[in-house]
Parts: structure tokens; sequence; C-alpha cells
């Protein structure tokens, strides 16, 4: 009875397995991935290895950040974390490849994930650590699933830059650069917004100034009108005067100082081209007056 006992364990869902015989130091070729109480018979036991993903980091909590150059050379200190996944299939070579004791992969992960990083930093500048992280981010990752896939058997499923840290003169120098570069976009776009403004304000202006032209010219052409109407009245009037005064002077036979007197007095009583025929006049004539004397009460 204590045998059997000593012969059943159990694989929780997270975790995938190799059956280890202890009396005869040796791994079994079966790799146990179904989760459940398992009959692994006398002397044997699981090895236990994490089925979920799994993150190593590096960052100050740990005192590993990463220390490291770019590609132009300036010094740069790195904290990140990576996530990394169990291939199953592979897990006896992981077994016989790195574990002296279970467990050491972890370390051998840790370490090659270090040298890796620093190495892929300095292919990158400072300017893209400031601007570009997540890209810089991307390609790590790619590089360490490709490396860690064919040699350290697991994949890497993401990787995240948590710290950059740059010479503080430089990074003084970039935010100032990139303030005025802000500053000139800004100012662009101003520039951009005014121009718009102006052309508007010219559109405007030219259609106000075409209206005041318009106006202008109906302006003129009203006055000329009735210039031109005037003109033909005052024609028309005078000739009528002319042909009138003709008249008398002939039937008459009135001129010079007498026909002046003529007209003076016609001219006093309501008479005249210009008169309203219709009108009834009362008439005053003064006989043996100067003209030039005459008041009208």
């Amino acid at each position: 009875v204590l045998l059997c006992a000593l012969s059943i364990t159990s694989l929780q869902p997270t975790e995938v397995a190799l059956k280890y015989n202890w009396l005869w130091k040796t791994v079994s070729e079966e790799i146990v991935v179904t989760p459940g109480l398992k009959f692994v018979g006398p002397f044997n036991d699981l090895i236990r290895y994490p089925k979920t993903i799994q993150t190593l980091e590096y960052n100050q909590a740990h005192h590993d950040l990463l220390d490291g150059r770019t590609q132009d050379g300036l010094p740069l200190i790195l904290g990140l974390s990576f996530q990394y996944r169990l291939l199953p299939d592979r897990l006896r070579e992981l077994y016989f490849t790195y574990e002296n004791h279970v467990g050491d992969y972890e370390n051998i992960y840790k370490l090659a994930g270090m040298h890796m990083i620093t190495e892929l930093a300095t292919k990158f500048t400072a300017y893209q650590f400031f601007n570009e992280k997540q890209k810089i981010a991307e390609v790590m990752r790619n590089s360490l699933n490709d490396y860690f896939s064919k040699n350290l058997f697991a994949s890497v499923e993401s990787l995240q830059i948590s710290e950059d840290d740059l010479p503080e003169a430089f990074t003084a120098t970039i935010l100032t650069a990139a303030t005025s570069k802000q500053n000139i976009t800004r100012m662009s776009k101003t520039l951009e917004a005014k121009k718009v403004e102006f052309q508007t304000s010219r559109q405007i202006a030219e259609a106000q100034a075409n209206v005041t032209i318009q106006k202008a010219i109906g302006e003129k052409a009203r006055i000329m009108q009735n210039g031109k109407a005037d003109a033909a009245i005052i024609e028309a009037y005078v000739e009528a005067e002319l042909t009138a005064y003709g008249k008398i002077h002939k039937t008459l036979g009135l001129s010079g100082e007498e026909l002046i007197n003529y007209i003076w007095y016609d001219t006093l009583g309501g008479g005249g081209v210009s008169a309203d025929a219709s009108t009834d006049k009362d008439m005053e004539m003064l006989v043996g007056v100067n003209p030039s004397a005459y008041i009208s009460r």
C-alpha cells in the first residue's frame, strides 16, 4: 500500500513535467503535459516546469540594470523585462543541456538575455532610444526569440523597456531640441492660419471694392442721365422761349428795350413758356413806371 501511495502524484494545469527515476537516475522519454493525478510507478517522480508565461526583469529593484553603450558611444543604463514560455516538446533537451540542478536554466536565460540586450543596444543611437523605444523593444524581442527558440528551448513573447538613462547633457539637449521643434511646428501652423486669414480678408476686400466700383458706376450713370435730362429740359425751355418771344417780336414789332420790358412784365405776371395756362392770374400793370422800381407786395 505504501509503495502504491508513493507511486501516485499530481500535476497542476500550469505545469509540464518530465518523469524521473531517482533510483537509476534516468529521465523518461515521455513529456507529461496533461494535468491531474498520475501513476508514475515506484522510485519515480515528476520534475515540474512552468507551462505559463514567465518574466525576467532587469531593474533597480533587483540591482541588475544593464550597463551598455549606444551606437554613437554614449553610456546607457537599461532597465527592461521580457516574457518567455518554455517549449514543452523540447523540455527533455532543456533538462539535459542546462540542468545540473532543477531550475538552473533560469540563470542561463538571465545571463543570455543580459549579453544579447547589451549587444543589441549598440546598434541604436541615443536619439533612437529617446524617440523610438517601442521599435527598439520589438527588434530586441525578435532577436531574443530567434536565439531562445534555437538554443534555449523557449519562445520570447514580449519585451518592454522600462528605463533608458542617457547622459543628462544629452537628454537636456534633446528636450530643448524637441521644444524648439514644437515651437517651429506651432509657428508654422500659425503662419499657415494667418495666410488663410489674410487671403480671406483680401478676397473680402476685393469683393467690397467691386461692389463700391459697381455702385460708383451706377451713380455716375444716374448723374449723367439726370444731367442729360436736365440739359434737354433747359434746351427745350430756352428754345420755346426764343420761339415765343420771336413771335412777339414779329407780331407786335417790339424790339430792344421795349421787348425787354415786355419780357419783364410778362414774367412778373406769371407768363412765359413755363406758365400754367389753366391758372387764373390777377395782373397789375403800371404804365410809365421804371420796371426796376417795381415792388410786389
